[in-house]
């Protein structure tokens, strides 16, 4: 009869190979829990990395930004802006007298102060720019309010003049007067601009 070799070595052999692919099966499957931990720890996307304009229509907190298309309809400039309404603040009736408001307006309204961030996240830079023009404000009442003109004047503590050239990256602060009828207070902060005019994104002014 051939010889065979002990059960015993076969047996040490079939566990050798059982334990080396228990190890690689093992070092395999920590492989893949430690990809899936890594990736779980990245940071969820914020609502202004989100597709311009998907928040058309939307009502917001404020300080929450959003990414927005920008169009400028006399020339077709289009590019990407991230907006953020970040504060509604009363105004006094002295400050609108100093900037040369109407006296029916310093009677019959209260003005408010509605502070925006804007951030060119486009790639093209945008040069004069109507940043500012499309925020709005909307009363308790539903009623959009009326922005206060002056002329070249500004209300001192409400600067909200565009920059003349807006480059890629670059980032600014601009502030809007809004006159509220007396009695009234202001409900929203609106901006409408791009493919969502019809469906504008809200921020909620909190009390």
């Amino acid at each position: 009869m051939p010889n065979r070799p002990p059960r015993t070595a076969a047996r040490s052999g079939t566990a050798l190979v059982c334990a080396l692919g228990v190890t690689l099966l093992a070092l395999a499957t920590a492989g893949c829990e430690d990809d899936t931990t890594a990736s779980g720890r990245r940071q969820p996307a914020t609502r202004a990395d989100m597709a311009a304009d998907s928040d058309g229509g939307k009502t917001l907190r404020l300080g929450e930004p959003t990414s927005v298309t920008y169009k400028r309809g006399s020339d077709h400039m289009r590019g990407a802006l991230r907006v953020t309404a970040v504060s509604v603040r009363k105004g006094t009736h002295a400050e609108l007298r100093t900037a040369g408001a109407e006296p029916s307006d310093v009677r019959n309204t209260q003005p408010y102060y509605v502070t925006m961030t804007f951030e060119n996240v486009g790639e093209n830079s945008l040069h004069y720019p109507f940043l500012n023009t499309p925020t709005g404000l909307e009363d308790t009442s539903g009623v959009d309010d009326q922005p206060l003109i002056t002329g070249d004047t500004e209300v001192a503590a409400c600067p909200g003049k565009d920059p003349d050239d807006f480059a890629v990256g670059a980032k600014v602060s601009l502030c809007k007067v809004f006159l509220v009828p007396n009695g009234i207070r202001p409900s929203v902060v609106t901006y409408s601009t791009g493919d969502a005019t019809k469906r504008p994104v809200s921020w909620k002014v909190t009390r």
